[in-house]
């Protein structure tokens, strides 16, 4: 079994080619973490994840509030609860509905923080510090305890360097980064013995390594086709820390 260094680390080099600015790789390291929540070891985030989620949309709810981030919330929690570890959360159809509900998720939350500011007197927050809040919350549900205080270092300093606006973010541009940290993790497990079933619930075939040669024989195809379309690799790489 990989861990959950080599993923997070995997899937932020299978980001780089497609990312339009540097900002991006956030969510495709949030995503290299997501299929492992159906772990047990991870009991405790998918319970704590439950309570907030059911928390803040009663509360949001009461206040009249925009609450879909927490009954999105709820609903990743549920699901991670009933999945069998390397079963649902670790097939195609899987890390792409679970990336389409986080992209959802995030795009809940930004409203809900506002409104949450604004309630409580703090109608100032910059859209940089909203945007903070919110990753930071999906940080400390998803990404390993280990790391979660370097990823929140990390953001932190980028969004005071670099600000940016919620509002300009390009949603299809985060689902996808969510779905290629999430991939990533899946190519790794298919390296390992064990394999994964990775087209559940149409096929019980388990695949192996043949099936991840294969994916990022795609993966290349469609890097190169970006550098091609989009420059060379130089001006690629400096593209990289300039949000757009």
């Amino acid at each position: 079994m990989s861990s959950y260094k080599t993923h997070t680390i995997f899937g932020i080099l299978l980001a780089l080619p497609l990312i339009p600015s540097f900002f991006y790789l956030f969510f495709a390291l949030l995503g290299a973490s997501i299929p492992d929540l159906d772990h047990e070891n991870n009991t405790n985030k998918v319970l704590d994840m439950f309570m907030v989620g059911v928390v803040l949309s009663v509360l949001l709810l009461f206040f009249n509030g925009v609450y879909l981030g927490g009954l999105l919330l709820v609903l990743l929690a549920l699901i991670f609860y009933v999945s069998k570890h390397r079963g649902f959360t670790h097939t195609l159809l899987g890390v792409f509905m679970l990336s389409s509900i986080f992209t959802l998720m995030v795009m809940g939350f930004l409203p809900t923080i506002t409104f949450l500011g604004t309630y409580f007197g703090i109608s100032f927050l910059p859209r940089n510090m909203i945007l903070f809040i919110t990753l930071a919350i999906v940080g400390y549900f998803v990404i390993s305890r280990k790391i979660l205080l370097m990823y929140l270092l990390v953001l932190g300093i980028y969004l005071i360097i670099i600000p940016v606006d919620y509002l300009t973010l390009n949603w299809t541009f985060v689902f996808l980064m969510f779905f290629i940290g999430a991939l990533s993790h899946l190519i790794l497990d298919l390296w390992t013995p064990h394999g994964i079933k990775l087209l559940l619930p149409v096929s019980d075939k388990t695949f192996h390594k043949k099936t991840a040669l294969l994916l990022l024989l795609l993966w290349i195809v469609l890097s190169i086709y970006i550098f091609i379309t989009n420059g060379s690799l130089l001006s690629q790489f400096i593209q990289l820390f300039m949000y757009t």
